[in-house]
């Protein structure tokens, strides 16, 4: 998938407060969480139908892994969980990410696991269970059962180290909803600005605003080379009427490409025409 190791590299300023890493021909960056000095996501290849995990150091886009498929024993051999494509992102608790899978035929998410990236490795799987909430101590999780014919959910807080059980919350539904209500949101818990929408004359417009820094994406429909219109996507960095940074993320899209920047800390991180992922230092 990423086969030249150029690719891999990160382009840093001097002062190292730009980066970029390139995900590999073809591929589409979907999703990043951050640990504690983490990036992390999923790496997509849409025509080959497989995703990946990827894990940089936030500061300078160095490598910790890249290319961790996640499989499981399938009795014969390993095999991709999720047909080694229908994976997402639940959450984060200090350097562990949180994926899943989803039911057959549904959109239901199925399945926790926990990745420790920078070392490689599944630090542990609950197949049976689903995801909820996390409460940084314990996360919130269920096992859908069948109970006298109708289906049903059996509620449990389980510890995010190992994945055992802490506490058996039974099928009473009125308790976990709760306490699902009262957990922060993954924006709030991982300290993430993402943009809001508007519309100016021309178009769409999403926007952060972050101390005295300003980061602007606007989507436009522009005809190309051969007269077929297509969605482009500029992102501008200002300090009032300063201009800091400025880039194309995505041209000849047939549709606007929106959510595919955020903050967090003092950087901005933001996804490159797909395949590319750039962050820098704003404050």
């Amino acid at each position: 998938m990423n086969t030249e190791a150029s690719e891999k590299r990160p382009i840093q300023t001097s002062a190292e407060q730009l980066w970029s890493w390139h995900g590999g021909s073809g591929a589409l960056i979907w999703q990043l969480m951050f640990g504690g000095e983490t990036v992390m996501g999923i790496n997509r290849f849409p025509q080959e139908r497989k995703a990946s995990f990827f894990c940089l150091e936030s500061s300078s886009g160095r490598v910790l892994r890249d290319d961790f498929v996640l499989t499981f024993d399938n009795g014969e051999s390993e095999a991709p969980v999720g047909d080694g494509w229908m994976i997402g992102l639940e959450t984060v608790h200090g350097n562990l990410l949180f994926c899943h899978a989803y039911q057959a035929g549904s959109p239901e998410h199925q399945g926790i696991w926990a990745l420790d990236l920078p070392a490689g490795r599944v630090s542990w799987g609950r197949p049976d269970l689903v995801y909820m909430a996390n409460f940084g101590d314990a996360i919130l999780a269920y096992r859908s059962i069948v109970f006298a014919g109708f289906p049903e959910r059996d509620y449990f807080l389980i510890d995010p180290l190992t994945g055992r059980e802490l506490e058996h919350l039974g099928t009473a539904h009125e308790r976990p909803n709760r306490l699902r209500d009262a957990a922060q949101s993954e924006e709030e818990r991982q300290g993430i600005l993402l943009p809001d929408a508007t519309f100016d004359e021309l178009g769409h417009v999403e926007h952060i605003e972050s101390g005295s820094m300003t980061v602007t994406v606007r989507h436009r429909m522009e005809h190309g080379a051969e007269g077929i219109p297509a969605w482009v996507s500029t992102l501008c960095v200002s300090e009032g009427d300063r201009l800091i940074h400025e880039a194309v993320m995505a041209s000849g899209e047939p549709m606007p490409v929106f959510n595919s920047f955020l903050i967090k800390d003092d950087r901005l991180y933001y996804i490159k025409e797909r395949e590319s992922l750039v962050s820098l230092v704003i404050s």
